[in-house]
């Protein structure tokens, strides 16, 4: 006896491509309106989230206000264009680009004035650092800068002297200020 033939297999058919109508006698596969509603719902809660997890990074010691993390009387950290400092930065020397290809040192202190003239100003931080500007007719100040008022210098260094750039308050004279300008 022979063996019945068995009819031939359709061929393989190719995998749909993703958006593709459903091949004919297949049904539509759709989301129904729940499942939907849940993917909509994990879409907010990812967003949600996120969001907050950025917010509690940044806002961790405050809104960022005119330049500053924390604003008025919070946050810890002055940003500028080149980066950010410490707001209760007392002094410091600082390399950075001349825009040139090149490097320069730059100097930042907070302090009282003990001695100003027309050519120089002399500061001492809280912690006792202490140390003389050249002022030059560059120089930018705020306001006009008396003995014992506490003061922000920004100075280029070169060699042994310090030139500065600007004068003025504490936290409105850091790099950026609250205004976003570069001040030196």
């Amino acid at each position: 006896m022979t063996e019945p033939t068995k009819p031939a297999e359709p061929p393989a058919a190719e995998p749909a491509t993703w958006g593709a109508p459903a091949p004919a006698g297949e049904p539509n596969k759709t989301w129904s309106g729940r499942k939907t509603a849940i993917a909509a719902g994990v879409a907010v809660v990812i967003a949600v989230g996120g969001g907050a997890a950025i917010w509690a990074g940044t806002a961790a010691n405050g809104a960022i206000q005119g330049g500053m993390m924390g604003g008025p009387g919070g946050g810890r950290v002055l940003m500028g264009p080149g980066g950010g400092m410490p707001r209760d930065a007392l002094h410091g020397d600082f390399v950075v680009s001349d825009g040139k290809g090149g490097y320069s040192t730059e100097r930042m202190q907070t302090g009282e004035i003990t001695e100003i003239s027309a050519t120089s100003v002399s500061l001492t931080s809280k912690d006792g650092y202490k140390q003389v500007y050249t002022i030059d007719a560059s120089t930018k100040k705020t306001g006009d800068p008396k003995t014992g008022e506490t003061v922000t210098v920004h100075a280029k260094v070169t060699g042994d002297t310090a030139t500065a750039t600007s004068i003025g308050k504490p936290a409105q004279n850091q790099r950026g200020g609250p205004d976003g300008q570069r001040r030196y």
